[in-house]
């Protein structure tokens, strides 16, 4: 992860959001699409959800996987946490 890339990622209302969903547990796209609605009032679309996980996939934030049962893919939080040095610019991700 980049410095540049993780600040962009946590400077969005959206996915700060989004991370609060997933930190009750993994959940599809479409779940976390019908989640965030309910419980923000920034109503968004279904796609601009898709991308704002796709994102914070690509970002590190997240892992994405197939759920065998379900027959869909799930989104859960790479880590609780992060650490960010801002002396060394490094980032690691916490338990």
């Amino acid at each position: 992860m980049h410095m540049e890339e993780v600040a962009k990622a946590l400077s969005s209302e959206t996915r700060l959001n989004i991370l609060r969903v997933l930190a009750e547990g993994e959940a599809s796209a479409v779940h976390v699409y019908k989640l965030y609605n309910e419980r923000f009032e920034d109503r968004r679309e279904r796609a601009t959800i898709y991308r704002e996980l796709e994102m914070l996939y690509k970002c590190c934030f997240l892992v994405k996987s197939y759920n065998e049962g379900r027959k869909e893919i799930v989104y859960r939080l790479a880590a609780r946490s992060i650490n960010i040095d801002l002396i060394g610019q490094t980032i690691s991700a916490g338990p």
